[in-house]
C-alpha cells in the first residue's frame, strides 16, 4: 500500500481553532478607549500571530505617548478576555471539531503551535473540550523566537516525531504563514481577519475558505 502523503496536521489556535481574533481586538480597543487611546485596530492586526513579547514591543512602539497607561490597559484587556472565554462567548471555528474528529478517527497526528501562553491556551481549549484532540502543544512562552521565525513549527514537528514535509500546517495570519512555510510544512491559509496578500499567496501552498476543506488533502 502506498504511504500517505501526510501523517498529521499542525494548527495555529487563535483564528484557526478558536474564534478569538475579533474578540481580542474588541477587548484591546475597549480597554484602550477607557484610557484615551485612539483606535488600535490597524496596529493590532500587525500583532496577529505574534507572541506576547513581540506584541508588547509593537504596541509600545506605536503608542509611545501612552506608555504610562499600557500596563493597565493590558491587565484590563486580559480580564475582559478571560470573562468572555469563561462565559462561553468564544466558540470553536466552524468546521474545526468535525476536522479534528476526522483526524483522530483516521489516526493522523495533531499538534497545536500557538503564540498564546500555555496557561491561556490550555484554559481556552479546556473550556471548549478541545484539548483531547491534540497530541502535543507548543506555546509562545516555551520558545525563544516567535512567529514569523520557524522555531515553533519545527518544535512541533520534533515533538510529534514527524518530518516537516509529512505535515500540513494551518494558519490564518501573515506571521504564521511565514513561520510555517519556513519550517517546511505544507502550508495552508484559512483567512480570518487578514485577507491573503500577494506575498502570502506566493508562500501558501493552499488557501481555503473553510477549515474543513483541509480534509481533501488527506
Amino acid at each position: 500500500m502506498e504511504d500517505k502523503r501526510f501523517d498529521g496536521v499542525v494548527f495555529d489556535m487563535d483564528g484557526v481553532v478558536i474564534d478569538t481574533e475579533k474578540m481580542v481586538l474588541e477587548c484591546w480597543n475597549e480597554a484602550g478607549m477607557k484610557h484615551g487611546l485612539p483606535d488600535m485596530t490597524e496596529v493590532l492586526k500587525q500583532c496577529i500571530g505574534l507572541n506576547a513579547r513581540d506584541t508588547d514591543d509593537l504596541i509600545r512602539a506605536n503608542f509611545a505617548d501612552f506608555a504610562g497607561e499600557l500596563d493597565a490597559i493590558k491587565e484590563e484587556k486580559k480580564i475582559m478576555i478571560r470573562e468572555r472565554v469563561d462565559n462561553g462567548q468564544v466558540p470553536p471555528k466552524p468546521g474545526i471539531i468535525e476536522l479534528l474528529t476526522y483526524l483522530k478517527e483516521k489516526g493522523y497526528k495533531t499538534a497545536l503551535a500557538t503564540s498564546t501562553s500555555r496557561k491561556a491556551a490550555t484554559h481556552e481549549l479546556d473550556i471548549l473540550d478541545l484539548t483531547k484532540f491534540f497530541d502535543v502543544m507548543v506555546t509562545g512562552d516555551e520558545i525563544a523566537k516567535g512567529k514569523p521565525d520557524p522555531e515553533i513549527f519545527l518544535t512541533a514537528c520534533s515533538k510529534l516525531g514527524v518530518s516537516a514535509e509529512k505535515l500540513i500546517g494551518v494558519e490564518d495570519s501573515y506571521n504564521g504563514i511565514k513561520s510555517c512555510k519556513a519550517a517546511g510544512l505544507y502550508t495552508v491559509m484559512v483567512p480570518d481577519l487578514l485577507p491573503p496578500t500577494d506575498e502570502i499567496r506566493e508562500l501558501a501552498d493552499e488557501i481555503f475558505d473553510s477549515i474543513i476543506t483541509v480534509k481533501k488533502l488527506l
